[in-house]
């Protein structure tokens, strides 16, 4: 039981952490597609 509720945190945290990367490259690649323009 102990192992599914640590896999779920794992995989709640992994994608999470995916999110806010993808959040932030989509903020750094419009910065610099203003700053070429």
């Amino acid at each position: 039981m102990a192992g599914v509720i640590l896999l779920t945190a794992m995989a709640v945290g992994g994608i999470s952490l995916w999110i806010k990367r993808r959040q932030e490259q989509k903020k750094l690649d419009a910065a610099d597609e203003a700053q070429t323009s």
